[in-house]
């Protein structure tokens, strides 16, 4: 596994770069059911991103039109306890988040990522990716992390960077292949 480290504060944290399979399946990232972050990772590999020629990922949409429930993600420095914490990188990109399901927007998500959502304060609806774009919808980084719905805040223990080999192994998986080898079922 690919180890980045990243600047909190006066700390330094290390970010995990999920790169296989197993690596994602290890991670957590939405399990256990009622979860789904798995599907809505499937989505965003399958449906909101493609590879042009020169293998770069980009998006099909723009996600300033704040489709799907995409909007700005503005919550990257939080103040905990007299602490700044920062949980990505200041790279002076901007940042779009996605999976809220009860943001504007998000009921156009596909059934699969909103099925087991319960629309109570629970775990249905506390996975998110987060995107930083360059120009021309080219997509910089890819993260996914899950939202604390007690503290009100990201859990940057459980953020992950998702590589663009990633990405190509989940396009070429059927959802219920993903999920399986995940270990959600």
């Amino acid at each position: 596994m690919l180890w980045k480290q990243c600047h909190w504060s006066e700390n330094i944290i290390t970010m995990e770069t999920l790169n296989e399979i197993d690596h994602l399946q290890s991670s957590g990232f939405g399990r256990p059911r009622p979860r789904h972050g798995l599907q809505l990772l499937h989505w965003f590999s399958n449906d909101y991103v493609t590879f042009n020629n020169d293998s770069e990922m980009v998006t099909v949409r723009n996600p300033k039109k704040m489709e799907f429930g995409f909007h700005r993600f503005f919550d990257n420095i939080e103040e905990h306890d007299g602490q700044r914490n920062q949980l990505l990188p200041d790279q002076g990109l901007p940042y779009y988040e996605v999976g809220n399901l009860n943001a504007q927007g998000s009921d156009k998500l596909p059934r699969d990522v909103r099925k087991n959502f319960t629309g109570h304060n629970d775990d249905s609806n506390i996975d998110r990716i987060i995107i930083s774009l360059q120009s021309d919808l080219v997509l910089d980084r890819i993260y996914v992390t899950q939202h604390d719905h007690h503290r009100g805040a990201f859990d940057p223990q459980r953020t992950y960077r998702i590589s663009k080999g990633l990405i190509s192994i989940i396009r070429n998986l059927d959802l219920d292949e993903l999920l399986e080898e995940t270990g959600y079922f």
